[in-house]
């Protein structure tokens, strides 16, 4: 069960999803993929949701489909028949979350103020959704909610938008937000999936915020401090010397000798979360030196080099 929610905080966003008709669903989870969110919440408001998980799992195997607004025990026997890997629901039913938790199926129920915490707790939970968020304090409510509560994580759902989605993503007790922005239902109507798709991958983007942090240049020891001041001069910066080499500014590195990654340098490319960057790529087909990789205190990925290089650079991720 730890695996799942595991993958669900790589991946950052779950898309909340209702479907009028199964034929739908497996176009709908190709464009989910295709742009960068291999996950689905497939939510029992409508008649469809048992067939359109089935779908959406023989349309994309890799993906992480889960069944919510799961009310009844008939619901999560569906769900569970379907292959839904998670159940999520919009309140704390305390016989509900037993019988997932008979079933061996990871639930977060919905959850809106201390007592529900309190109840989740007792029933050996750790991460929750937290329901509906924007109205009911949004991410300053979570956070006044999180200082009593150490060990307990949220998904919000409800309101949340690509305005304020980075507000909460950047709490570290925040395991992923639940949206429906990206599933246009004009779109799903007109069966424009390509929409759905530059949706999705606009969304990421706007979690990840790639941007290129610093580039490294490999030089000779002797040469180092001498190109890292023309460089902290044409880049109107600071000469700041490491353990490595010096940084001719913010933007430029300079390695010394017996430092050297790549044939020519490495590209440090910063972004939002190391961790859910390291998803997004993984599932894009991108492979990583593990033996690189760094972690916070969390357990998180805060440092990764790709494997192989690019143009003669070695890539790295680094938390901006």
């Amino acid at each position: 069960m730890a695996d799942i929610l595991k993958r669900i905080h790589g991946i950052g966003i779950v898309p909340v999803i209702a479907l009028e008709s199964v034929e739908d669903a497996a176009p709908l989870a190709q464009a989910l993929c295709n742009g960068g969110l291999p996950v689905a919440e497939v939510t029992y408001r409508t008649a469809c949701a048992h067939d359109a998980m089935i779908e959406m799992k023989k349309a994309c195997p890799q993906m992480l489909v889960g069944a919510g607004t799961v009310l009844t025990k008939e619901q999560v026997d569906s769900a569970l028949d379907a292959g839904a890997e998670f159940i999520v629901s919009p309140g704390l039913n305390p016989e509900i979350v037993r019988y997932c938790q008979e079933k061996g199926v990871p639930i977060l129920p919905g959850t809106a103020n201390a007592s529900d915490i309190e109840v989740a707790l007792s029933l050996g939970l750790n991460t929750v959704k937290f329901f509906p968020a924007e109205p009911l304090g949004g991410i300053k409510m979570i956070s006044a909610l999180a200082a009593p509560y150490t060990t307990m994580k949220f998904m919000p759902t409800g309101g949340v938008s690509p305005k304020n989605m980075k507000d909460y993503l950047s709490n570290p007790k925040i395991v992923a937000c639940g949206g429906t922005w990206m599933i246009d239902k004009k779109a799903i109507k007109e069966k424009n999936f390509g929409k759905i798709e530059e949706l999705t991958r606009q969304a990421v983007r706007e979690m990840l915020e790639i941007k290129i942090k610093h580039i490294g240049i490999n030089t000779a020891t002797a040469e180092a401090k001498a190109l890292a001041e023309l460089m902290a001069k044409l880049f109107q910066g600071e000469v700041t010397e490491t353990s490595k080499g010096y940084f001719g500014s913010s933007l430029i590195e300079v390695m010394n000798e017996g430092y050297h990654t790549g044939t020519h340098g490495h590209i440090a490319m910063g972004v939002s979360s190391t961790e859910r960057a390291m998803a997004y790529f993984k599932a894009m087909g991108y492979e990583f030196d593990e033996e690189s990789v760094t972690y916070d205190a969390n357990g998180d990925a805060k440092f990764a080099y790709f494997k192989g290089e690019f143009g003669g650079f070695a890539v790295h991720l680094v938390n901006n």
